[in-house]
């Protein structure tokens, strides 16, 4: 099915760079200063930044002001980065209970906009960003990161990780130019052996600098290349990846075959911390500017010891509509005393797990990334604890559904025709059940592949 019609996010980027263009200067500057190098630079201002926005929570956010009263905690206590423990954890359950209470009440109604989050367990939890700033800032943010590769503002780029692209015509279009950044966005879901050479063609003709996608995208993309034996893009420079682990396998694939050399890096939808690859990839490295991280281990301490494996949990400094402090974000990584290489006074990490990925293979042994499999349930969320997809075999897929009532036909059948429209090539059988196991660590599995893949 076709999305004419839809609007892509990104033009949304086009008004908000005209009306809040101080705001993009002011991002710049920060990331343009040089006072960030060393960990005690880095350490008084994340202070600085931690103390206003809890300031603002306790004032202005109805969950923080109950919460902060429950435990005794004031404004007035954080007195260093380490009084930031005295703060309990804020997971995922709290935010789907507290969605309300966790808007900021000086701030209009009409600047707040929705998002989910990417979730681990059960439903995704709504919450809110500043529509007049959010995007903004993270691109400001991710064009800083990509100078790494070379990426200059306005260096022509294919975006190859959207699923609703504006203008699609079923076996003509599968993309849309936005003006504004000089990026085609082409709608990676339609991707396919019978639409390859569509892509291809638009690709060579559009003769890009950079290709952004989802690892198993452009592995595709590298692989359908040469599977025909075609050449690969001589414009193309490098290729920035996001959104899923890079495997080692997958960097020396995609690589080998566009012949660019490939950069990753890590953020996540609810904007709280963003981190950079190495350039000796040796981990990641979070930018200070953006939020505070800590690496919490099963014991809830955070973690001292080299090589420890904890969880990362997250408070961004750009968000006052619905301040997310010390959140919990379900990512797993280990632990360096090392700083990162590029930036030794910033907090590193090795060996992110948080998304690893999962793939659904369809009929002609395609692999496709299961990163959209809860949009079904958008439409019905309020009605479902939890569901979890299992495949054994290609092309086959069994959804079990654990909902709150049972759920009716209709419903079943409108489950069926979203993932149909996102996942080609697949049979789905739907099954209600009065229960979901979990894992060992005690969260749910959204796809339980039993197809060894290579």
């Amino acid at each position: 099915m076709g999305t004419a019609g839809k609007v892509s996010k990104y033009s949304n980027l086009f008004t908000s760079y005209f009306i809040h263009y101080p705001h993009y200067l002011k991002i710049k500057r920060l990331l343009d200063r040089k006072v960030f190098e060393t960990k005690e630079q880095v350490e008084q201002y994340q202070y600085l930044q931690m103390k206003k926005i809890v300031t603002h929570a306790f004032h202005h956010v109805p969950y923080y002001r109950k919460l902060f009263s429950d435990i005794g905690f004031r404004p007035g206590d954080f007195r260093s980065l380490d009084d930031l423990l005295k703060i309990p954890l804020l997971t995922k359950e709290i935010i789907k209970e507290n969605r309300e209470e966790l808007k900021a009440e000086n701030i209009p109604e009409k600047h707040f906009k929705v998002v989910q989050t990417g979730g681990t367990t059960g439903m995704p939890a709504e919450f809110f960003l500043d529509k007049r700033y959010s995007s903004l800032t993270e691109m400001v943010f991710l064009r800083h990161m990509w100078k790494k590769l070379g990426y200059r503002q306005r260096d022509r780029c294919i975006v190859l990780r959207e699923d609703e692209v504006a203008g699609i015509q079923e076996g003509e279009r599968y993309w849309n130019r936005n003006l504004l950044t000089n990026w085609l966005i082409m709608s990676a879901f339609h991707l396919n052996e019978d639409t390859f050479p569509l892509f291809y063609d638009q690709i060579q003709s559009f003769k890009p600098k950079f290709i952004l996608a989802f690892p198993s995208n452009a592995y595709l993309l590298a692989r359908f290349i040469r599977e025909r034996s075609l050449p690969s893009f001589p414009s193309v420079k490098g290729i920035i990846c996001s959104s899923e682990n890079l495997f080692d396998w997958q960097r020396e694939y995609i690589g080998d075959v566009l012949n660019a050399p490939i950069f990753s890096f890590y953020g996540h939808s609810e904007k709280c911390i963003l981190a950079s690859e190495c350039s000796d990839l040796s981990g990641y490295e979070f930018y200070p500017q953006y939020g505070y991280v800590e690496l919490v281990n099963e014991r809830g301490t955070g973690c001292t010891e080299e090589n420890e494996r904890g969880e990362i949990v997250a408070t961004g400094f750009h968000n006052y509509v619905s301040p997310l402090i010390r959140y919990k974000t379900g990512d797993m990584a280990t632990f360096t005393n090392e700083g990162g290489s590029d930036h030794p006074g910033w907090y590193k990490i090795r060996n992110l797990e948080g998304r690893v990925q999962d793939y659904l293979v369809d009929h002609d042994n395609v692999p496709k990334t299961y990163l959209h499999i809860d949009r079904p349930f958008w439409n019905i969320r309020e009605k479902v604890y939890a569901y979890q997809y299992v495949q054994d075999e290609p092309g086959k897929v069994l959804l079990n559904i654990h909902p709150k009532e049972e759920l009716a036909e209709a419903e079943l059948a409108e489950i069926k025709n979203v993932f149909h429209n996102t996942y080609f090539k697949f049979d789905l059988d739907i099954r209600q059940v009065a229960h979901i196991p979990r894992t060992s660590s005690g969260k749910f599995r959204y796809l339980v592949q039993n197809m060894k893949l290579k």
